[in-house]
């Protein structure tokens, strides 16, 4: 089996201190970033597939909990055994970027079969643990019966990448099912902030008719107004 120190070598051979530099700030976290690109994160985690996860010294940098967390899920048998995991582990999720490179790690199934999950994600407190309840949507977004289940599961959070996820979630929903999710947008009481990022997300998806832009645009400058007037 690989050692720990081994994989710890690896990593110094592999670091990029102008990368480093460069990604520190996009991926906000307060611990050190060695600068890998994610080609050789993805080949160190099937290298590396079975190592000692327990033998981790988490929180030194980034990659290293990247990779923990990536290896940890893909050795979990059941979902069960995933959930525990990462709650168990939470405080080591240290930015957005693991979290959204690992939650298609997770053993999920059908929409109904998961929704107890997904909620049980969006009901805890930490920003990282709310944002994978998010991305677990994802897996379901094409299945348009779902849209009304889906909405109901968007609530407002004080956490900026939780409004983002919620944000990106919402604009995948417009190119599937444009009326229902621009009618979502219009009426759900979500803060304006978010319906303000996924419109952002709509106009700048290719995905999106120029027709469909242009009523997003209209329809942001509508909640704009009775943003306005709330205020006054």
């Amino acid at each position: 089996m690989a050692s720990y120190q081994e994989l710890l070598n690896y990593i110094e051979k592999l670091k990029n201190p102008k990368l480093a530099q460069f990604s520190k700030s996009i991926l906000n976290t307060s611990i050190e970033v060695k600068g890998i690109y994610s080609k050789d994160i993805k080949t160190l985690i099937k290298k590396y597939k079975d190592i000692d996860i327990n033998a981790f010294e988490l929180d030194k940098f980034y990659e290293l909990n990247f990779i923990y967390f990536a290896i940890g899920l893909k050795q979990k048998k059941t979902l069960k055994e995933q959930i525990d995991f990462v709650f168990e582990k939470r405080k080591h999720l240290v930015s957005w970027a693991i979290t959204d490179s690992t939650y298609q790690y997770f053993k999920l199934k059908d929409f109904s079969s998961e929704l107890p999950t997904i909620k049980l994600f969006l009901n805890q407190k930490e920003e990282f643990i709310i944002r994978y309840g998010y991305l677990f949507l994802f897996n379901y977004l094409k299945d348009i019966t779902l849209y009304d289940e889906i909405f109901l599961l968007f609530k407002n959070s004080d956490f900026f990448y939780v409004k983002m996820v919620e944000a990106w979630v919402i604009s995948y929903l417009y190119i599937y099912d444009p009326k229902k999710t621009y009618e979502f947008i219009d009426t759900s009481l979500l803060d304006y902030e978010i319906k303000n990022m996924a419109i952002r997300k709509i106009i700048d998806s290719f995905r999106v008719s120029k027709e469909e832009k242009e009523k997003v645009k209209a329809l942001r400058n509508n909640l704009k107004e009775r943003k306005l007037n709330k205020l006054s």
